[in-house]
Formats: C-alpha cells, sequence, structure tokens
C-alpha cells in the first residue's frame, strides 16, 4: 500500500511539472547547432494587443529560442511610437488582437469582431521605422488575426488572408530567398517545414520585390490556401520585413493525431534564419 502510495504521488508530481504544449515549443530532434550571437541584438516581443495570453506559451518558447541563438529579448505591453521603436533593431508582434483570448464568441455577440487593433498613430509610427531601417516580425497565425492586423499588413503593402478553419499541412513548398539557405557551414538549408495554417498572405504593388518563403501546395487538403504564400520576405525603405500566416511550433496534440513532428522538419531552423535575416547577422 505505501509503494503504491508512493507511485500515485510520483505519477502526480510528473503530470504537474511536465511542460504545457508550446513550451519546448522549437527543441530539436537531433541537435541544438551553433547559436548565432554572443552578445547579439535587442529583440522586443510585443505583449500590449491582447497577445500575451499565459495560457499560449508559444511567444515563451520563441523568447526562450531567441535567447539561446544569443539575442537580448525584452517583452514589453508598451504602445508603439517612435520614442519607444527608436531603439529597437527588431521587433515581433505576433496575434495582435482587438480583445483577450477566449472571448471570440463574446466579441462577436456584441460588435468586435472583425475590428482592427492597432491606433492609425501606430501604425504611421510602426511603418516609418520599418523605412528608416528596423526588422519586423509580423505574426498572425490564429484565426481573426490577419483581420484584426490589416491596417499594419496594408502600411508594409501586404494583405493577410484568413481562412475559415486552420489546417495542418505536413509539408510546404520553400521559395528562393536567402532566408533558406542560412549559414551554408552549418548546413542550414530550408527544405520544407510542418505548419498549421491560418490563412495566406497576399503582397500588393506596395510591397515591391516581396518574396514568398513558404508556400502550401495546390492540393493543400482542400485549404483556402492551396497554392498560395504562407509566409513573405521584404525590404521595405531600408527595413525588413517577414510576415507569417503559419504556426511552426511544435505542438503535442497534433503530433498525436498526424504523427509529424516538426522538429524533424525544417521549423525550429526556419525560424533562427528568418531572426537571422532580420537582425542583418553577417550583413
Amino acid at each position: 500500500m505505501f509503494r503504491a502510495g508512493l507511485a500515485i504521488a510520483a505519477l502526480g508530481l510528473v503530470w504537474t511539472l511536465w511542460p504545457a504544449p508550446g513550451k519546448f515549443a522549437y527543441l530539436s530532434a537531433y541537435r541544438l547547432g551553433r547559436s548565432r550571437y554572443h552578445l547579439g541584438p535587442r529583440v522586443a516581443i510585443d505583449l500590449g494587443h491582447f497577445n500575451d495570453s499565459p495560457a499560449d506559451a508559444r511567444f515563451r518558447a520563441l523568447g526562450d529560442l531567441l535567447t539561446w541563438d544569443g539575442y537580448r529579448v525584452t517583452r514589453s505591453k508598451q504602445y508603439l511610437v517612435p520614442e519607444y521603436l527608436k531603439d529597437i533593431p527588431v521587433l515581433v508582434i505576433g496575434n495582435a488582437m482587438p480583445y483577450p483570448p477566449g472571448f471570440a464568441r463574446v466579441a462577436k455577440a456584441v460588435g468586435l469582431a472583425g475590428r482592427t487593433v492597432f491606433a492609425p498613430d501606430e501604425v504611421d509610427a510602426v511603418r516609418d521605422w520599418v523605412r528608416a531601417g528596423g526588422s519586423l516580425l509580423l505574426e498572425a497565425d490564429v484565426p481573426g488575426s490577419g483581420q484584426a492586423a490589416a491596417p499594419l499588413a496594408a502600411a508594409l503593402g501586404l494583405v493577410f488572408h484568413d481562412c475559415p478553419a486552420p489546417v495542418f499541412l505536413p509539408q510546404t513548398k520553400p521559395g528562393e530567398h536567402a532566408i533558406l539557405s542560412g549559414r551554408s557551414e552549418y548546413d542550414e538549408n530550408i527544405w520544407s517545414a510542418a505548419v498549421l495554417a491560418s490563412g495566406w498572405i497576399e503582397p500588393t504593388a506596395a510591397a515591391g520585390q516581396a518574396v514568398p518563403l513558404l508556400n502550401a501546395t495546390a492540393a493543400a487538403g482542400g485549404s483556402c490556401a492551396g497554392g498560395k504564400p504562407l509566409a513573405v520576405a521584404l525590404e521595405f525603405g531600408r527595413g525588413r520585413v517577414v510576415a507569417l500566416s503559419v504556426q511552426l511550433e511544435r505542438d503535442e496534440d497534433l503530433i498525436r493525431l498526424t504523427r509529424v513532428d516538426p522538429r524533424r522538419a525544417g521549423n525550429r531552423q526556419f525560424v533562427l534564419n528568418v531572426m537571422h535575416w532580420l537582425s542583418r547577422a553577417g550583413n
């Protein structure tokens, strides 16, 4: 009886300490590789637009990955104004929404669904900051986030299209860009990535030479994103932008359902390569 009690207690402890989905979202299945920086540039992760849910550990995992790679990561709920942005080389904005997580039904009922999230002066500040040389990673990879970020995306020459429901794509078709090559001496080529697509991205004439990084295959499970760009990179003035409409992180539930582990695809290295390009590592 005593041993049985110990076993039950130990099982409970393991369950309590087991990481929540997303905590180790970017762990490599094979090797950690070599970090890029010893003391890298500052990366600010925006948490000021209802994108700071404690239930979503993915951005904490992103911060952990970037810290491992040598970046100095900060998280902030600061309003996006020129005085704040001027000292930031790289800004990450992910899944900004006009209402708190979990309130989608309530927001729809009271007419908040479909509203944009960035104030006009924030849009102007971020656009001008990028044009002057800032680097932005803009993610809209949950339902509704593409529409919420529409004014900021439009100011940069991009349109996020939301799909009716996310679809898992075990393989994507990479484009042709320096991000997908990485550092040749460390074998950082990206051949594919497994993603959860919530929509797709349409570059407009204002985006200039926007380059698709990841594309859904034409027969992507009947998804509205089939054959469309899921991630794009562009140079905007003197700055750089990467936009994503997909989740790249390891998700335990998806792994169980699909038997596809993103660690064995190029997901983790893709994120690192994106950040190396945005931070102008080596150039």
